[in-house]
């Protein structure tokens, strides 16, 4: 029976208040302090690291953000699947999977560890920093269960790693299932092979977790219990994932990957016929970029509701919009200002260019009640920031993109040399076979067959969502328009447009921006300020192609290709025609616009990208020879 007491009485004084003294006392409550204050660093960075913001308590929003994460049935798009893609991914970043296991290890472990060498209660604020500072409430809730298991008996055995075994149950637990809970809404979009770069920051979770009890129990037993087992551990498991971070991935990265998720939930489409519940849910669903941004993401899906209930866009939409321009240009400058030499430096130039560009779709908000934004008719806000990227990105695809969009503005000043420069070089070094891929390196999506909107289609692994293939046939038609289009009479003023005044013309064809709901009556009014002009064909296919009827349309577009002599509009005119053709069912005619298009016009880019339309069989062999 003395044996029995004895032995009962150690395994009650095993942790660091069994010491007797003043002086052991004062150590433990310091060290506890000092643990507190670490794993604070702990939880502020497994936030910054997802969200860009240092102390979260600070932000606004912040209390409906952790009262979110328990409304059920609803998703916040805050999931341990998001974490691994957004905003830094684990497929671009492999080192992000070490950074990600080893906070998350360091998350679990801490407070376990404090439970069981320090009793229960001391674990509480461990577990608060969790919930409060690292905003993983549904985490803090588990560590509370395993903290439990730990210390608290009968689940707390006299071995100390067997209870911290135990009490890690839980902790993989929730790691199975809010993994299962959220790899549905992504998994699809990867490819199968990359599955095991989503599971290896859990699995490397619980095995440095285990390997930290083992170490940090060791230590405690060797030392007879007394204070300081922890801290060494702990300050190694919180410097490791930064350093790993700051080496291998770089704040830079964290700082670009923001300022996407930022650019993509401002000028994200919605569609206004949704009620608000919906709305707001899709924009949490949309992107998680969490701090001041996710609140502003759900404000704006709040706006965008409003006033698509009022069955139009009036000025304060734009005025959102505006703001939203701005604010996406001050942080890319920010970004700039902090990480000059980043290799996003060129990347974050277009995102602030490409904001600028910005404008509301008003005729598809009224035809199918969806806002859209559209940057393809650059701004003249825009200009410096395009010219700015063109000088330190030349000789790059971004440069090369930046040349474009400054030869469309060249042309409205006037400037056609200029502007037909700019193109040739673009083209030019996206012809080469070595920039016919995007900015990170992967090859272009695959064409579809179907239309221009195939060729708009960018590869998923284009984070700027550019199509390369795209902007070269861009390129490639306005360098074709300029170079058949000079006019002897009128030069290129039906173009820039004319230095004297035309009536109520304003400008010329580069001055209008195809998605106005003016666009037909600026081309009508170009038609009559230069008539019988050399880009008259060109004019009629524009005006053809607003024709919203689509009989009416395939009439117009074959009274164009039969004009004698045929004009340099004729072989996009055939494709149009192609193209309408088979939205009506009516194959025969498609087969004969596009037959008659490669065998009369087999060089332009126009024929080659009739060769991508699906067609009955058979008509291929009934072309004849490409000239």
């Amino acid at each position: 029976m003395f044996n029995t007491i004895t032995a009962t009485a150690v395994f009650r004084e095993a942790d660091v208040w069994s010491h007797a003294g003043t002086r052991h006392r004062v150590r433990a409550v310091v060290l506890l302090l000092v643990n507190m204050l670490l794993f604070c660093g702990v939880g502020n960075f497994a936030y910054w690291i997802r969200s860009g913001v240092v102390f979260a308590p600070t932000m606004e929003g912040y209390g409906a953000q952790i009262l979110g994460a328990f409304r059920f049935g609803e998703s916040t798009g805050a999931t341990l699947g998001s974490l691994l893609l957004e905003p830094i991914s684990v497929l671009r970043v492999q080192m992000q999977i070490g950074v990600l296991g080893l906070l998350m290890a360091a998350l679990i472990s801490i407070p376990i560890l404090v439970a069981i060498l320090y009793r229960f209660w001391c674990s509480l604020p461990f577990i608060a920093i969790v919930g409060f500072i690292a905003v993983m409430p549904w985490l803090a809730l588990t560590l509370l269960g395993s903290c439990l298991i730990a210390s608290v008996r009968p689940f707390r055995s006299k071995y100390r790693f067997m209870s911290a075994l135990f009490a890690l149950v839980p902790a993989v637990i929730y790691l199975i299932f809010a993994w299962a809970d959220s790899r549905e809404s992504f998994a699809s979009d990867y490819d199968p092979v990359d599955g095991i770069k989503f599971i290896a920051p859990w699995v490397l979770a619980i095995v440095a977790a285990g390997l930290v009890f083992a170490i940090v129990l060791t230590i405690a037993r060797l030392v007879n219990y007394r204070p300081g087992a922890i801290t060494p551990l702990l300050t190694m498991m919180f410097a490791l994932p930064v350093i790993l971070f700051e080496q291998f991935v770089g704040r830079d990265e964290l700082g670009y990957r923001l300022l996407l998720a930022l650019d993509r939930s401002y000028f994200a489409d919605v569609d206004a016929s949704l009620g608000l519940r919906q709305a707001m849910d899709t924009a949490r669903r949309q992107i998680f970029i969490g701090g001041d941004n996710q609140h502003d993401a759900e404000a704006l899906a709040t706006q965008r509701w409003l006033f698509g209930l009022a069955d139009g866009l009036d000025d304060s939409m734009h005025s959102v919009l505006t703001r939203h321009q701005w604010d996406v240009a001050e942080r890319c400058d920010q970004f700039l200002a902090g990480s000059p030499t980043s290799r996003h430096a060129g990347a974050a130039l277009f995102l602030k260019a490409r904001a600028l560009d910005m404008r509301i779709d008003a005729r598809e908000f009224g035809r199918t009640n969806w806002i859209r934004c559209f940057s393809e008719f650059p701004s003249p806000a825009s200009y410096a920031t395009w010219q700015l990227l063109s000088q330190n990105q030349r000789g790059t695809p971004l440069g090369a993109y930046a040349d474009c969009r400054l030869a469309h503005t060249d042309l409205r000043m006037g400037n056609v040399d200029r502007a037909l420069e700019r193109l040739r070089a673009a083209r030019l070094l996206l012809s080469h076979e070595s920039w016919s891929r995007n900015v990170d390196g992967a090859a272009p999506a695959a064409q579809a067959s179907d239309a221009l909107a195939a060729r708009g289609a960018a590869s998923p692994d284009n984070d700027l969502g550019i199509s390369w293939p795209r902007v070269r046939w861009t390129a490639d038609r306005l360098i074709d328009l300029l170079e058949s289009n000079h006019d002897p009479i009128y030069g290129y003023d039906p173009i820039h447009g004319s230095r004297k005044p035309k009536g109520d013309l304003v400008g010329g064809w580069a001055h209008f921006n195809p998605r106005d709901g003016h666009y037909r009556q600026n081309l009508t009014l170009l038609k009559e300020a230069f008539p019988r002009c050399r880009l008259q064909d060109n004019l009629d296919l524009e005006i053809a192609m607003t024709t919203a009827p689509l009989p009416q349309r395939i009439h117009e577009l074959e009274q164009i290709v039969d004009i004698e002599p045929p004009g340099d509009g004729v072989p996009e005119a055939l494709f149009r025609l192609a193209e309408a053709s088979r939205e009506a069912a009516r194959g025969g005619a498609a087969a004969a616009a596009v037959a008659r298009l490669i065998n009369e016009f087999g060089q332009t880019t126009w024929a080659a990208q009739a060769r991508m339309l699906p067609l009955p069989l058979g008509v291929v062999a009934e072309m004849g020879p490409t000239k």
